[in-house]
């Protein structure tokens, strides 16, 4: 058996692992555990919404990958710690705020992206094949958009901008470009 495979399956492992130990950490975690894992976790899923908003004229103002311990009760009564990793601030309007809310989604494509072009450009070492996986892990976990997120994304009748702009596009597609490809104009 080849040893890269090896190192493959430790990398699935890790990436197991990673996310245990991230969901014990939350619980029990202290403020500078938290806080070093917040880093890692946070500032490529804050940095996706601040980049959206700068891109969209959304003037983000605030940036924080700061964690905050919020403490709460649960249903069943018992104390629980919540916590909130980071937020940027940014002016949200219709035509912004479905993009800045969705923002997180584009870490999808970095994986994808490093997924199909890693190896082209790192070699094929144990120490590399780990560091994929590691790299892999953190744009994944972190390209989920937040409740917060989904809030923004549905507040200004934003999805409805998005919906009317799709629309006019499917029927430019129709009836207009499919009609000089047919002819031989494009």
């Amino acid at each position: 058996m080849n040893e890269l495979y090896i190192w493959h399956f430790a990398g699935i492992v890790l990436v197991v692992m990673l996310s245990q130990f991230k969901n014990r950490l939350l619980d029990k975690g202290g403020i500078w555990s938290v806080f070093f894992w917040g880093i890692m976790d946070t500032l490529p899923h804050e940095t996706a919404h601040w980049i959206v908003a700068s891109l969209t004229g959304g003037r983000p103002y605030g940036f924080s990958i700061i964690p905050k311990k919020i403490p709460y009760v649960d249903a069943s009564g018992q104390d629980r710690i919540l916590w909130d990793f980071g937020s940027v601030q940014a002016y949200v309007s219709f035509y912004n705020a479905a993009a800045i809310g969705m923002a997180p989604l584009m870490l999808l494509g970095g994986a994808f992206l490093t997924y199909t072009y890693y190896f082209e450009f790192m070699p094929n070492e144990w120490w590399s094949i780990l560091l994929f996986y590691w790299i892999l892990y953190i744009l994944i976990a972190n390209s989920m958009p937040s409740t917060q997120d989904f809030k923004v994304a549905l507040s200004q009748n934003s999805w409805l901008f998005y919906l009317i702009f799709i629309g006019i596009g499917f029927i430019a597609y129709e009836y207009v470009i499919k009609e000089l490809i047919n002819k031989g104009g494009i």
